[in-house]
């Protein structure tokens, strides 16, 4: 929902601003970005059809996000590099039908439902080219690119769960009986739990930093690669500590880690489903390690073509 709206405030033309914005009301937007739709071009529009993975928060969405590879007269449409257009568009949910299928591990509260959308004609308004974003509203934060904002949001949620979860693990053992004491008297805890607290506040300071030096570098309209490499690296990091926050945690509760209900629990299923995530995912760290070596050939989803923030 944060990049949806994102998308709709900053990318989108009048007609697709003033649908989604009425008012100046927020209908909500939310979706997937991979291109697994097709938009044909028709006229001042497309005609466009897809199915999705991944609908994070469209259930409660009036426009649905997607991703389309762009055709015309029935071939696809390349770039000046001669590279397949992507575009990303926002359809009426009226013309989209959920799967109701997020039967999951962790991450449930999402709705991360798979969804169709139908097919239909579409102004163009209601697309960007996810490669060259136009920018039509906002400020730097928006300058920063497209991808620099679903960046932002899944650190946010990976250093604000394994925020949660040693809140949670301290409380267990503040509580639980060991020894002749309790479990945060005990010297293994008291190493893992610092050790933790440390990692965490390293991986926020990390995410802050480099965001902080990316909206800067925006304003200024000096975004550099290298700058856009550490974004990604920033929020591939956050996801890295969490994980190794989770397993320090549901090593030390014991069984109550394991119960369904408890607080450590969903957090651990939490985080390790994020961490599922492209961008999230030991690829993304991969990807990163090949420009960080001198093999920049493709980039990565920060700084390559297609993708770039």
């Amino acid at each position: 929902v944060m990049t949806g709206g994102a998308v709709a405030g900053a990318y989108l033309g009048p007609r697709a601003a003033e649908a989604i914005f009425p008012g100046g009301r927020f209908v909500r937007a939310a979706g997937q970005a991979a291109p697994t739709g097709t938009a044909e071009r028709a006229g001042d529009g497309y005609r466009i059809s897809g199915r999705y993975s991944f609908g994070s928060g469209t259930p409660h969405a009036g426009y649905i996000v997607g991703g389309f590879m762009a055709r015309e007269g029935g071939k696809p449409v390349l770039d000046d590099n001669g590279q397949p257009v992507m575009l990303i568009g926002l359809s009426p949910k009226a013309k989209t039908r959920s799967l109701g299928n997020w039967n999951v591990l962790g991450l449930r509260g999402t709705g991360s439902y798979d969804f169709e959308v139908l097919e239909q004609e579409l102004h163009e308004d209601f697309f960007f080219n996810a490669s060259a974003p136009v920018q039509l509203r906002g400020g730097p934060l928006y300058r920063m690119g497209f991808m620099a904002i679903p960046c932002l949001s899944h650190a946010a949620f990976a250093l604000g769960a394994a925020r949660r979860l040693l809140d949670e693990w301290r409380k267990f053992a503040r509580e639980k009986p060991r020894g002749s004491g309790v479990a945060s008297d005990q010297h293994t805890f008291q190493l893992a739990f610092a050790t933790a607290t440390a990692d965490l506040h390293a991986a926020d300071a990390y995410v802050r930093s480099v965001f902080a030096t990316l909206y800067d570098a925006a304003n200024a309209d000096c975004v550099t690669a290298e700058m856009r490499l550490e974004g990604q690296l920033a929020t591939s990091h956050a996801f890295t500590v969490a994980k190794r926050i989770a397993q320090a945690a549901f090593d030390g509760a014991t069984t109550r880690a394991v119960r369904d209900g408890n607080p450590i629990q969903r957090c651990i299923r939490d985080i390790m489903s994020g961490s599922a995530h492209v961008l999230n995912s030991d690829q993304a760290l991969i990807d990163a390690g090949k420009m960080l070596a001198g093999d920049d050939a493709g980039g990565t989803p920060l700084t390559r073509e297609g993708y770039s923030l």
